[in-house]
């Protein structure tokens, strides 16, 4: 009779283990297949500015400022624009579409959050 028991416990919890993961993955799955940055022309973005990096951001932002320390630590030029107060730059970060910060963009690339892998990649490719 225990066996039996255990038996219906074990499946039960394989079951509801099972259908939690598929609904983990469901969920987080167009996340995880989004791609890392977005190629396009920026070149608007740079006419008013002396390097091909601009942060826009604010400053309260944790990952704005963790982006900006990262830039910082590398001795990198970036031109720094915060969309909470400039209106000009609200206008321009309203073009990407997005609702969130920091957008990072190095050359022909455009970086939706802070992913210093992805930061690196662009930079080394900025270099070339």
């Amino acid at each position: 009779m225990y066996k039996k028991v255990i038996k219906t416990v074990v499946t039960y919890t394989a079951i509801l283990t099972i259908g939690a993961l598929i609904g983990y993955v469901a969920v987080n799955l167009p996340r995880w297949a989004k791609p890392s940055f977005t190629e396009g022309d920026f070149s608007a973005h740079y006419a008013s500015s002396k390097t091909n990096i601009v942060l826009y951001g604010t400053q309260s932002c944790q990952y704005c400022k963790a982006t900006r320390s990262f830039l910082r630590d590398k001795k990198i030029d970036f031109t720094d624009l915060d969309v909470q107060f400039d209106v000009a730059a609200q206008k321009k970060f309203a073009e990407f579409g997005v609702k969130s910060v920091p957008v990072i963009l190095i050359g022909q690339r455009r970086i939706d959050g802070f992913k210093p892998n992805i930061i690196e990649d662009a930079l080394l490719l900025l270099k070339k």
